[in-house]
């Protein structure tokens, strides 16, 4: 598991002024807890935070300003949808002796038999994986090889073998799988038994009237 360093500030005021005016200087406000102690808002620069959130599974070491350092994860990231960046962030202290539940990405490894000769598509149902272990045991990503799979088929929780790492989801939950190819309706041609009605001229039914008269005198 990749660790990186992250610069952290205590904040003395909290607010949403104090945020924006924290924003504004190029950090991001955001809260330091751990369990059996007092939680401490801090901030963070941004491009640090952002590098950091780009590290799939990292272990972060914080530094204060104080020349305090902890070990965390970050827990939560609040997004500013328009901009695209962060505007706070959760950061969850952690014992190398103790475990704990984090979410890690799947990828989806090789080219499925089913896409490949047949056409079928692949569907990935899970993208990121509940599990709990130890801080030093967070894998970065888990892969998923998906080779094998024909049209039909799937991978399932209970497919992984990961080593001391508990997998917090049902075994029978679905990772992926390989549908058929979706068909597209072609359209129905005229067939030439078939019969075309021809709409009736005016002047043709007015002449079967008068034949059917002339026929009843």
């Amino acid at each position: 598991m990749a660790e990186i360093i992250l610069n952290v500030e205590k904040r003395e005021k909290v607010g949403k002024q104090v945020s924006k005016q924290t924003r504004r200087m190029g950090k991001v406000p955001g809260i330091f807890y751990m369990h059996g102690e007092d939680s401490v808002a801090v901030s963070v620069d941004a491009k640090q935070l952002f590098n950091a959130i780009r590290t799939e599974g990292s272990i972060v070491d914080l530094t204060f300003g104080t020349g305090d350092k902890r070990k965390c994860v970050i827990r939560e990231v609040q997004w500013d949808p328009i901009h695209v960046r962060p505007l706070h962030v959760d950061l969850m202290g952690i014992k190398l002796t103790e475990k704990l539940q984090v979410e890690v990405p799947i990828h989806l490894t090789g080219t499925a038999v089913g896409v490949k000769l047949s056409g079928g598509i692949l569907q990935q149902i899970l993208r990121d994986l509940p599990i709990e272990c130890l801080p030093a045991d967070i894998p970065a990503h888990v892969d998923v090889d998906v080779s094998n799979l024909e049209i039909g088929q799937n991978v399932r929780i209970e497919n992984l073998n990961l080593d001391k790492i508990k997998i917090l989801l049902d075994p029978s939950q679905t990772i992926a799988v390989v549908v058929p190819p979706k068909l597209t309706a072609e359209p129905t041609a005229v067939t030439e038994e078939a019969e075309i009605t021809e709409p009736e001229v005016v002047g043709q039914k007015k002449e079967k009237d008068e034949e059917a008269e002339e026929e009843k005198a």
